[in-house]
C-alpha cells in the first residue's frame, strides 16, 4: 500500500495538472462518496480517474459488487495497480475526453452512478462537457455525477454547461480536505458555449 502511495505521489510530481491530488483518497473520503451512490439504481457504477483504487475500495465496502464496477484510468502505471489489486472489476485504460467512444465500444448504455476524481476544474468547458455529457446520457432521471474536489467551490462551470450542482459532502479527514459535488442535468439540454 505504501508503494502505491509513493507511486501516486511521484506521478503527481511529474504531472500535477493530470493527477488530481498529492496522495490517494482516504477511507473517510471514499466512504463518504460511496454513501452518496444509490446502488439500487440499475447499471454499472463508473469511476473516472481511479488512481490506486481508494474510491474503488470504498465502493466495494459499500456493497457494490466487483462485476458492477467499471474503473477508468489514463495512467498505465496506475492501471497496473488496479488490475493487480481488484479482481472482477472492469478496468478501462484511456483518456476521459474520449469517454463517449470508450463507453460505446464497451456497450455501456446505462449507468447507475458516476464517481470522478478527475482534475476536472482544470478542464476547459468544452472538455468538461465531453466528460459529463456521455455520463448524463446514460444516467437518466435521478442519476448523479459525483465529483471530488478540494476547491471549496464547484470545479465544473455549472452555468455555462447548463447543469445543476451542489456540494453533497465535505470531508476534513483527507489530505487535502475535500468536497464531493453532485451534478444532475437541468431540464434544458446541456451544451453551453465552449
Amino acid at each position: 500500500m505504501f508503494g502505491d502511495a509513493a507511486l501516486f505521489f511521484g506521478l503527481w510530481l511529474q504531472k500535477p495538472l493530470q493527477i488530481a491530488a498529492v496522495c490517494p483518497s482516504s477511507n473517510h473520503l471514499a466512504d463518504a462518496m460511496a454513501r452518496l451512490v444509490d446502488l439500487d439504481r440499475p447499471g454499472p457504477v463508473l469511476e473516472l480517474g481511479a488512481g490506486t483504487g481508494g474510491l474503488t475500495r470504498g465502493l466495494l465496502r459499500a456493497g457494490c459488487t466487483p462485476d458492477r464496477l467499471v474503473v477508468f484510468e489514463r495512467e498505465q502505471r496506475l492501471v497496473s495497480v488496479l488490475r493487480r489489486e481488484f479482481h472482477g472489476i472492469t478496468t478501462v485504460t484511456g483518456d476521459a475526453l474520449d469517454l463517449e467512444a470508450h463507453l460505446s465500444e464497451a456497450g455501456i448504455e446505462q449507468l447507475s452512478a458516476v464517481v470522478s476524481s478527475l482534475p476536472i476544474k482544470w478542464f476547459s468547458p468544452a472538455a468538461q462537457c465531453a466528460v459529463l455529457q456521455p455520463c448524463f446520457d446514460r444516467l437518466g432521471a435521478g442519476g448523479r455525477f459525483l465529483q471530488l474536489t478540494n476547491a471549496f467551490a464547484s470545479p465544473v462551470d455549472i452555468r455555462r454547461l447548463g447543469i445543476s450542482g451542489r456540494e453533497a459532502a465535505r470531508v476534513w479527514r483527507n489530505l487535502p480536505p475535500a468536497q464531493v459535488w453532485s451534478y444532475t442535468p437541468c431540464a434544458i439540454e446541456m451544451g453551453g458555449t465552449p
